[in-house]
């Protein structure tokens, strides 16, 4: 009987190359195969190279072995039509975690033809989750929304939370606790779940939950709702026994909140802490309010560079001060500097 013939060391490499095409997969098991067989030193070499080359090529395939996908979630109130670069996915909400790492644009058409539609831009990054939300008002300037996206550091150990905001320089609080404005970056917050909460004037409060990772920037784009306006109740006609219609005598008033008079006290005289009004876009003034809160009662208005006297009440975004002799109320800490 014949002896099988022995296979030549390089017609093995070329096994294995053929093999490899069929199993890419088992790559790390071939490159260990090659090594560990009864192969000279030379033949060894020849085999890896080949190994890596095949690599090579099919890494520029459609199949990335060793490549994470990005998701991304969209989600809207009330539901919109869902648009990412140009092709159409169906309806809000939309869930997906089979996209490429990379800019996308999304645009969102609402169901309701009166509303209108709303586009954004934002990156989404390999190994983990955007958020895209879209709450729709009648008007561009009564709606709100949010992205929350992922960038990497260089260093994999540190954290940051970048916020950008439309309008700019917005009061933030992280877990209820005040930290200053959106134009600065929050580093060293610790990794896992937080809470993020922004106050502006004229505006509706938002709060936002979201989870901090090692390694990356969260990236915190917010848009926020202009505050309703509460229109002034008009009075009602008054029926008489007879059965004639008489109106209320009393007209409707406004309330009209003027400026208090400009001071001439310099802030030597004044006792640290107190509250200094920055300037405002507001006609140089600023509102004070009952309580702190946008939505609270006007109390009065002060002058962009008079000075007051505060009191600390632990209100993200606000300061506390004594506008009147025996009268306190709230201003915005966004046109307000504490001195102590």
């Amino acid at each position: 009987m014949r002896p099988e013939r022995e296979s030549h060391p390089r017609m093995a490499v070329l096994q294995t190359a053929a093999f490899l095409l069929r199993h890419p997969a088992n790559c790390f098991h071939i490159l260990a195969s090659i090594w560990y067989t009864k192969l000279n030193m030379r033949t060894r070499l020849i085999g890896i190279i080949c190994l890596l080359i095949f690599s090579a090529f099919l890494s520029g395939c459609s199949l990335n072995i060793f490549g994470k996908k990005s998701g991304v979630q969209i989600t809207s109130n009330p539901q919109a039509e869902v648009t990412v670069n140009g092709q159409s996915n169906g309806k809000t909400p939309y869930y997906t975690e089979s996209l490429k790492s990379g800019e996308y644009t999304i645009r969102l058409t609402p169901i309701d033809p009166e509303l209108q539609p709303w586009e954004t831009k934002t990156t989404l990054s390999a190994g983990h989750l955007t958020i895209v939300d879209r709450q729709f008002g009648k008007t561009q300037d009564q709606s709100s929304s949010f992205t929350l996206s992922f960038e990497k550091l260089s260093n994999k150990n540190s954290t940051e939370v970048s916020i950008i905001s439309n309008p700019s320089n917005v009061s933030v609080a992280v877990d209820k606790a005040p930290i200053g404005f959106s134009n600065r970056p929050i580093e060293n917050i610790s990794a896992g779940d937080h809470s993020f909460d922004f106050v502006a004037p004229g505006y509706q409060d938002k709060r936002i939950q979201a989870r901090v990772y090692a390694g990356m920037r969260l990236v915190i784009n917010i848009t926020m709702a202009a505050a309703p306006i509460v229109p002034t109740p008009t009075p009602t006609p008054l029926a008489t026994p007879s059965g004639t219609l008489t109106a209320t005598p009393t007209p409707t008033t406004k309330t009209v909140i003027t400026p208090l008079p400009k001071q001439s006290t310099s802030s030597a005289l004044l006792v640290k802490p107190y509250v200094e009004i920055l300037p405002t876009p507001l006609n140089n003034t600023l509102r004070v309010r009952a309580e702190a809160s946008v939505g609270a009662d006007e109390v009065a208005k002060v002058n962009t560079g008079d000075k007051f006297p505060y009191k600390d009440m632990e209100t993200a975004g606000w300061y506390y001060i004594e506008y009147l002799k025996d009268q306190w109320g709230y201003v915005s800490s966004q046109y307000a500097k504490l001195v102590k």
